[in-house]
């Protein structure tokens, strides 16, 4: 049964995603142009540059609306030391600094799950009430729709209670259309209509998954949904309850969209980094504002809306662990002539991680001669994606600044199209490469020169008991194959494995055994290799989940289990090992003929300069953002930094225990983390200095970077298939695999 606490705590999460806090303090003007806050100025007619407002009332916001210049909003706070939560209805003027609280009543057990305004400027909000009643053994919520007037007065009330009959019945979505209307989604399979004064009149049943529901500027109301291969706006037809017209060639990059009000005419789409104008005459989009380039970061946007006199006004959140800030932005269109511009440096990756993208507003909000444009190949297709910026960075097309988490760094090294960096830190008078962990850094040195940059990092292993694999670090493939053949029959060897994925696994941290880059020497018709084709046969084609089988920890305990790869990125996850094995362990890493075999794995972000920029200068100085303090002591640092303080200041942390005080009034040490393995819930503390020296001697061990080649992994498991399945022998597969990748070595030297 789920007690009061336990909806109290579920509802601070929900509300705490996206949520923000208000009070407008206005922002001080500067003379002269406006700075530029467009990253393609030169090649835009216009750019929306922002003016920010910043808010600083603490409470959660959400359901943020603008009607006839007035901003309305819920906000909601929780207080842990009460465990009691509120939360108010709010309004304020448009370019206004104080909200007021409207005279709605808010209960503790209800939630304001969305509220739209009509033209004469009511509120319709929907409104969840869930029931913690003893009696009840399961969470239940009613929902019911609620009218006011501009200032609070309620003009009516009605239970959706019948309306929502069906199990699971759930508000997403809320509209109004031009004429009072009013429509509501669960966002899955049904349109709920209802007129002006709340009556239901009808429901629409949808085949497809909704994606969004808005109105455009005619008041017409649309629904994002899937047609037959892509995303498509169709119209809700209140009159016939049913949908409408369809309308294709919606921008959706990134799977998600918002629909909201058009500027002159039909409808602006939120999606990703972009808003954009949709003509449903012509059912063509064109890309207004980019986010980034207005110096906004789109995972911060809480609401997005068109004011009356054309400018786009954004609402944004930004909550990291050190502070939290909210902003109101006032975006304006203007010419590119009168705004600032800046050397632009570009930025080229597959998929922009939403720190870099973080970062890059950070940098473009402060740098006064730089900034940052970022471009992102993969939006549509990531092997086209990969392969375009491949052949960019290749043929001297390069970005500036080389996003090399997707692979190919060994092979752009030998073609010699990244910078040295180590002449950067050496001029630089704020970093000194003696700071950083010398072997991540030596991870991606080549004689003497650094050619990428691992702001942070963990560590790819295979652990064992100590019984089993001893206590030293590093073992070849014989020494594997050792170890399970004097196992019994029926060892489950690693959970979940496959002939692939093992081949591909052991092949990708054990690639220096068979690629030298340096010399285009490739050795996969050695009997190393064929050997491994031998080891990876011995397991299944396939592997069919069954979920009565015991668990990982059950497994490794009594012995049915015998290894586990994994990455470790912080103290807890070595702790969890140590309590999943229940005995002493040892990382003894990846099977490889010299080293370790504990390979270091990038930790989201691995940054290139290109040698053939001609703005290094500028590039070095986003680069090593990622390299100072206050970024490595950040909580975008998920795993190890590589800035020595700051990963010393993680293992005290690590040490450090946490307390609360029990029913007793006791203080009582807490949790550090706990891990779920089915029937079994692994949990640890602050850690010991003996597991801290652990992990920091696993790290002085780690002498290896691993890379994923697309190309070559195609090449070996294209070819392995046919060894597989019994069509040819290891020998024959292992020539063909060894002429076709050295012949890709030899054409990318």
């Amino acid at each position: 049964m789920l007690r009061e606490n336990t909806m109290k705590k579920f509802y601070k999460k929900l509300t705490a995603l996206g949520m923000a806090a208000l009070m407008c303090v206005p922002t001080a003007a500067c003379g002269g142009k406006k700075e530029s806050n467009t990253s393609a100025n030169a090649t835009k007619d216009y750019v929306y540059v922002p003016e920010y407002k910043t808010v600083s009332e603490t409470s959660d916001i959400s359901n943020v609306v603008i009607n006839n210049n007035m901003i309305y909003y819920s906000v909601w706070d929780y207080d842990d030391a009460t465990q009691v939560s509120s939360a108010a209805i709010k309004t304020m003027e448009l370019g206004g600094t104080e909200g007021k609280t409207l005279p709605i009543e808010i209960g503790e057990n209800d939630n304001v799950y969305n509220i739209c305004t009509d033209n004469g400027g009511n509120l319709i909000i929907v409104m969840g009430t869930y029931n913690t009643s003893e009696d009840i053994d399961e969470y239940l919520q009613t929902y019911s729709l609620k009218k006011y007037d501009k200032d609070g007065t309620e003009l009516f009330t009605m239970d959706l209670s019948g309306m929502m009959s069906e199990d699971n019945a759930y508000i997403q979505y809320a509209c109004v259309d031009g004429d009072g209307n009013i429509y509501l989604s669960n966002g899955e399979n049904k349109i709920w209509l209802l007129d002006a004064q709340g009556n239901q009149v009808g429901s629409i049943d949808v085949t497809n998954y909704l994606q969004s529901m808005g109105v455009t500027k005619e008041g017409k109301v649309v629904v994002a949904t899937y047609g037959t291969e892509n995303i498509v706006l169709q119209d809700v037809d209140f009159a016939s309850k049913s949908l409408g017209a369809t309308y294709d060639n919606v921008p959706n990059p990134y799977g998600n969209l918002t629909i909201l009000k058009g500027i002159d005419k039909g409808c602006l789409i939120n999606s990703g980094n972009s808003l954009f104008n949709y003509d449903f005459d012509t059912q063509k989009s064109e890309e207004i504002l980019n986010w980034i380039d207005s110096d906004i970061d789109s995972d911060n946007i809480v609401a997005v809306s068109v004011l009356d006199d054309g400018r786009i006004f954004a609402l944004t959140r930004n909550n990291t662990e050190e502070n939290s800030s909210t902003e109101m932005v006032y975006l304006t269109k203007t010419a590119s002539s009168e705004v600032t511009q800046k050397t632009i440096i570009t930025y080229g990756t597959v998929y922009m991680s939403s720190r870099v993208r973080s970062e890059i507003i950070n940098f473009n909000k402060t740098n006064e001669k730089y900034r940052i444009q970022p471009k992102e190949y993969g939006s549509d297709d990531y092997e086209a994606g990969m392969a375009q910026m491949n052949s960019d960075i290749v043929s001297g097309n390069s970005p500036d600044i080389i996003d090399l988490s997707s692979g190919s760094t060994n092979l752009y090294i030998e073609k010699g199209v990244l910078e040295d960096l180590y002449p950067y830190f050496d001029n630089d008078t704020e970093l000194k490469k003696e700071d950083y962990v010398e072997n991540v850094l030596k991870a991606y040195e080549r004689d003497g020169k650094l050619y990428a940059i691992l702001p942070s990092f963990s560590l790819s292993t295979i652990i064992g008991k100590t019984a089993d694999v001893g206590d030293k670090q590093g073992w070849t493939l014989d020494d594997m194959i050792a170890l399970v053949n004097s196992k019994p029959e029926g060892t489950e060897v690693f959970q979940y494995a496959t002939k692939d994925s093992i081949l591909t696994i052991l092949c990708m941290y054990g690639m220096d055994q068979f690629v030298d880059w340096q010399t285009g020497k490739c050795s996969f018709d050695s009997d190393t290799f064929m050997k491994l084709l031998e080891f990876a046969n011995t397991f299944k084609s396939e592997f069919n989940y069954d979920e009565n089988e015991p668990s990982e920890v059950s497994k490794i305990r009594d012995g049915s289990l015998l290894l586990s790869l994994t990455d470790i990125g912080d103290v807890q996850t070595y702790q969890i090992y140590e309590t999943m094995f229940g005995e002493p362990i040892n990382c003894v890493g990846y099977p490889t003929q010299e080293g370790t075999g504990t390979a270091i794995s990038i930790g989201g972000i691995l940054l290139g300069i290109s040698s053939k920029s001609s703005n290094k200068e500028g590039a070095w100085e986003f680069v090593k953002r990622f390299l100072t303090s206050d970024y490595q002591n950040s909580s975008d640092v998920y795993s190890f930094p590589i800035l020595k303080t700051a990963l010393d200041a993680k293992f005290q942390e690590a040490m450090t225990p946490e307390y609360y005080v029990d029913e007793n009034g006791n203080q009582t040490e807490a949790t550090k983390t706990s891990w779920g393995f089915g029937d079994v819930n692994l949990e640890v503390y602050a850690a010991t200095q003996e597991q801290v020296d652990a992990v920091k001697s696993l790290i002085d061990s780690a002498d290896s970077a691993y890379e994923y080649n697309e190309e070559m992994f195609s090449i070996i498991t294209e070819e392995a298939a046919a060894f597989f399945a019994g069509q040819k022998d290891a020998k024959a597969v292992a020539d063909v695999i060894q002429s076709r990748v050295q012949i890709y070595v030899n054409e990318n030297k």
